[in-house]
């Protein structure tokens, strides 16, 4: 589950609905109702914030929010970096997906926990000041 506070418009989740999950964006939020309304394709439904559960960060989905992995040994030193403009997602242990060194020119943060999707684009936005999304 998510916490209410973490949701914002753009951030991307698992939304559950019987036993049906999609992946979309959330597209608002209504806190009062403690609701969000999530588009996943050409679809769009309100949710409640119970139903929604955080996406997994993975290889795969860095690459789908414009990383690409690096070979420059100075960006990922002994482990695995993806990169996107000047932002870093660094994995010093390549097998250890819970720690996670976020670099944004001269900003650093260490994570030593799971990262999830929302959760990045929630860094990345209050290092960059602009909105990562699919691209």
């Amino acid at each position: 589950m998510i916490r209410l506070s973490e949701v914002k418009k753009g951030d991307i989740v698992n939304a559950r609905f019987e036993d049906v999950i999609n992946t979309g964006e959330v597209e608002q939020v209504d806190r009062e109702e403690k609701k969000a309304l999530v588009a996943h394709g050409d679809q769009e439904f309100w949710y409640d914030i119970a139903d929604l559960t955080p996406v997994p960060l993975t290889w795969e989905i860095l690459e789908k929010l414009g990383f690409h992995s690096t070979d420059d040994p100075v960006i990922k030193g002994t482990g695995t970096a993806y990169v996107r403009g000047p932002f870093i997602v660094q994995f010093p242990e390549t097998a250890n997906l819970h720690k996670i060194h976020l670099i944004y020119r001269d900003e650093h943060r260490d994570l030593h926990e799971e990262l999830y999707v929302h959760q990045l684009q929630n860094h990345y936005q209050s290092m960059t000041n602009m909105h990562l999304g699919l691209e």
